[in-house]
């Protein structure tokens, strides 16, 4: 077997697309919504998906959190815990960790040498798996090798034909809030989203969610029922506490506390409790201080994390309608009556018009940049929707640093609009 080296895995995937194989007018095309090649990579490398026991996050808003969130509860709790979770912000290794440790490079170059024949061997009868599927199917092999005692993977997008669905029936199934995004591909109402990310929900698991909106909960409990598996709604906390240095609410008598800041990691915290305290029921050694401790222990870079104090600057990934109103919510909450400046970058493919109307009521002025990604909305055009809405648009040069946006600033710069912008904003002007 042919050992690649870290550098020539990572050339592999830069070359493949996310969710489809390349275009070749030569090679015929597999269905992007389909995980048949997965399943058949998994097939040649003798199904290392099973054997492990797993957690299943799926929503379209909280679920880097709510996964962090439950996470840090089961280290806490002695367990060994694999999680895969998207997308990353500067490496592949961040998509699967152990015990909070990315997978190192010797360990990921090692894992791809391992599907590479497998790989070749699909590609030769013309099937191809993307690069996401892949990457998920390396996420098994290298979580059985460190054996986990439990894993949470978190679906990259939908649920039903994500990646990540080719999994056993998990323990808990997890649906944190669902909104609009991604219609394009997941459909245009709250029921044919619901009906996608509900498809992770498996005969024999539990499933627990947030109070949904009435489509959604329609949909939930429909599927629920069809697979016979018990539907939970964790009960709405109750905020002890909140300023900039953290969080303290209050969850069936038991008080938490988060450094996580953001109105709704409240409502993440408790689902994951919640999660927490079903695994229990099934058989996995959880105590309550080990929950307390993993809830006040969490960790999340990029929803409303404040980079700097001086003047105050949130980073903020939230890039739909869902993620503007509560990332709002937070800057009326922590900053009340302060208006606000903004730095945002788009894609072109969002609910833009939504998101400004969000925004836009609270903001003093806005700095608009490029997007590091090919669905950017130009700049120009941007400026002109911020412009529209009574707000002073400032078009960034490629070469601005966030002391330049600062100088002078007595409000709060908010750096926000999607997740793309916060990984090169978190890259190249944090860590130069």
């Amino acid at each position: 077997m042919h050992e690649y080296s870290y550098s020539e895995a990572i050339s592999f995937f830069e070359k493949l697309p996310h969710f489809k194989p390349p275009k070749d007018n030569t090679v015929p095309q597999k269905d992007m919504f389909s995980l048949d090649a997965e399943l058949a990579l998994l097939k040649k490398l003798d199904d290392p998906q099973y054997g492990l026991c797993y957690v299943h996050v799926a929503g379209t808003n909280g679920k880097g959190s709510t996964v962090a969130f439950i996470t840090s509860i089961l280290i806490e709790s002695g367990h060994k815990v694999g999680t895969f979770a998207s997308p990353f912000l500067y490496r592949y290794n961040e998509l699967f960790r152990v015990n909070n440790t990315d997978i190192s490079d010797e360990d990921f170059a090692r894992i791809f040498s391992q599907i590479k024949p497998a790989y070749d061997e699909l590609a030769a009868e013309n099937i191809f798996p993307s690069e996401y599927e892949i990457l998920t199917v390396m996420s098994f092999l290298y979580f059985r090798e460190k054996s986990c005692d439990i894993v949470v993977m978190e679906v990259s997008m939908g649920g039903r034909v994500d990646t990540t669905n080719v999994i056993p029936t998990p323990f808990v199934t997890v649906i944190t809030p669902i909104s609009y995004d991604h219609m394009s591909i997941l459909g245009n109402t709250l029921t044919e989203i619901a009906t996608e990310k509900a498809g992770i929900i498996k005969h024999g698991t539990s499933v627990i969610s947030p109070m949904q909106e009435r489509e959604v909960t329609k949909v939930l409990e429909d599927v629920c029922s069809k697979e016979a598996v018990s539907l939970g709604y964790f009960t709405e906390p109750v905020l002890v506490e909140r300023s900039l240095s953290g969080q303290r609410f209050n969850v069936d008598g038991i008080t938490y506390t988060t450094k996580l800041l953001g109105t709704y990691q409240i409502d993440n915290a408790t689902e994951a409790i919640y999660v927490a305290r079903k695994l229990r029921q099934k058989g996995f050694d959880i105590s309550e201080d080990a929950i307390s401790r993993g809830i006040a222990n969490t960790e999340w870079f990029g929803r409303f994390t404040i980079i700097s104090e001086n003047p105050y600057v949130i980073i903020d990934g939230g890039h739909n309608r869902q993620g503007a109103a509560v990332l709002r919510k937070s800057l009326e909450e922590y900053f009340p009556g302060k208006k606000i400046t903004f730095l945002l970058g788009i894609l072109a493919d969002k609910e833009v018009d939504i998101i400004l109307d969000e925004l836009m009521p609270i903001a003093n002025k806005c700095y608009i940049t490029t997007v590091p990604n090919p669905r950017t909305m130009a700049p120009g055009n941007l400026a002109r929707m911020v412009e529209n809405r009574g707000v002073k648009a400032i078009v960034l040069d490629k070469d601005f640093s966030l002391e330049d946006l600062c100088k002078d600033e007595t409000e709060v710069l908010c750096i926000a609009g999607s997740l793309y912008l916060i990984k090169d904003i978190a890259l190249h002007l944090l860590h130069p």
